[in-house]
């Protein structure tokens, strides 16, 4: 069909105008398109810091609330053979010694094992690593051993060690890190001490 060359024109211009739009509507959604990718690369980086920091944490306090077992190990041996160790940085409870020696039983006011734990009133307490630690020391049991190469070790034929009969304690090691509020944990192990 033919049209006039005014007519023509204005044909012409309608359909550059719709062709901008869309230019424009596309390039709108494709800069929306890039605003949301890259707001949530920036969210799972965030994130994945988070969750960086939070592991790292964990390793940390762990190995804090893990270097609390052998400090426990040295205070009972050194308490259970009257000696006097250097536990710089840590302060022990004036009743550790009837806890590890099983004193006082029923007096809990001297021999408090029955109601304490890291958290309420800790044995051993103080820094490792300018991280806070606590420890609770309890006797579990005492128990003799005989027979074989233990009695023989423990003098019942006149050589060895000991007299008669050995001894072996078992005490229960609850120790607590603490790297800043909400990061704790809490290892609890038992040792054995042969006397």
């Amino acid at each position: 069909m033919w049209l006039p060359k005014e007519e023509r024109a204005g044909i012409g211009e309608n359909h550059s105008c719709k062709e901008r739009g869309a230019l424009v509507v596309t390039s709108l959604l494709l800069m929306l398109a890039l605003v949301i990718i890259g707001a949530l690369t920036i969210m799972i980086t965030v994130t994945e810091r988070y969750i960086s920091r939070n592991h790292k944490m964990a390793k940390e306090v762990f190995y804090v609330a893990d270097g609390g077992y052998p400090l426990a190990v040295n205070v009972i041996e050194d308490t259970v053979s009257s000696r006097e160790g250097d536990y710089r940085n840590f302060s022990i409870a004036g009743n550790l010694k009837n806890e590890v020696m099983d004193y006082h039983q029923e007096t809990a006011t001297l021999n408090d094992r029955l109601i304490d734990s890291p958290r309420s009133s800790p044995d051993i307490q103080g820094t490792l690593g300018n991280h806070a630690l606590r420890i609770d020391i309890d006797r579990l049991c005492t128990d003799h051993l005989f027979g074989g190469s233990v009695e023989f070790a423990a003098g019942s034929e006149g050589i060895g060690l000991g007299s008669m009969a050995t001894k072996k304690l078992l005490f229960e090691i609850s120790s607590e890190g603490y790297v800043q509020p909400g990061a704790t944990a809490r290892i609890v192990t038992t040792y054995r001490s042969i006397l």
